[in-house]
């Protein structure tokens, strides 16, 4: 556990028990790779760090603060994953804060595993999970440290799953526990809406950045499990392992992924500045 975090910067520091983050997860956080010091996809992180913070009206630190921190904490030439957390901060007993309250920023080096490459060839099995994902017209899409639905989607899984599905409250597909999803239909590319719930993460908007070179179109709209199942192609995506695509829902199963690999390297693999 030695020297694998910093608080405000401070290797040393710890959290305070009256640090908003733990007593009501009133906070926001970003997952990332870094490699060779080098946040991946960072400039697209920092915003929709930025923008969530703004959401929930948390006092999210400069880009070249956090950018410091990270230099300073991931010296070694190799990759790690990265998690930036952010609290409201410190406060007195009760939901009341102070407008003047200082946010406290939590950088995490965490050791990276690579995924198997069995999973990448053969692509990876998931279950439709029983937890749905909370409803919620305020906060939709935001990545904040309430995640106690993913962690009970997630006890859910057995060792033969890779991901859960998981369903809004009218049976709408929003996510998995840990990724998000897509179906390819011919040429036109179906992300879930998530103006309700889940997390809207940086693949995404990678992926409608980089879409039309792939010569597909990119479209987000409401789906049902049956008709996710009729997708000519399924991929999951999140900023560690980029892309999969999926094999098994069910008793639904898929061959090969033809554009998931494509999608996979504009993630993880992006021209480093």
């Amino acid at each position: 556990m030695k020297n694998n975090f910093l608080i405000n910067g401070n290797p040393r520091e710890s959290i305070s028990p009256f640090d908003r983050g733990l007593s009501f997860g009133d906070g926001v956080f970003r997952t990332f790779l870094v490699k060779n010091g080098c946040p991946i996809n960072w400039d697209m992180h920092y915003e929709k760090l930025k923008l969530d913070g703004k959401i929930f009206k948390i006092k999210v630190p400069t880009k070249k603060d956090l950018l410091r921190d990270i230099k300073k904490l991931f010296i070694q030439d190799k990759t790690y994953i990265g998690k930036i957390i952010i609290t409201r901060g410190i406060s007195d007993q009760g939901y009341y804060y102070s407008k003047n309250i200082k946010s406290t920023r939590i950088v995490l080096k965490i050791n990276y595993k690579k995924i198997s490459r069995a999973f990448y060839l053969k692509g990876v099995k998931l279950k439709v999970c029983n937890t749905r994902i909370t409803h919620n017209d305020f906060y939709g899409g935001v990545k904040h440290l309430n995640r106690i639905e993913n962690v009970i989607a997630k006890s859910e899984l057995t060792p033969s799953v890779f991901d859960g599905l998981m369903l809004d409250r009218n049976g709408y597909i929003n996510e998995c526990v840990s990724s998000n999803i897509f179906a390819r239909y011919g040429n036109v590319l179906i992300t879930p809406k998530q103006n309700n719930g889940g997390v809207s993460g940086v693949c995404k908007q990678i992926i409608f950045k980089n879409i039309k070179s792939l010569g597909l179109k990119f479209k987000s709209q409401n789906i049902k499990l049956e008709k996710l199942k009729r997708a000519d192609e399924v991929i999951i995506t999140n900023s560690v392992f980029g892309a999969l695509y999926v094999n098994q829902i069910e008793e639904k199963k898929w061959q090969d992924g033809l554009f998931t690999p494509l999608i996979k390297n504009f993630i993880i693999n992006p021209d480093v500045k």
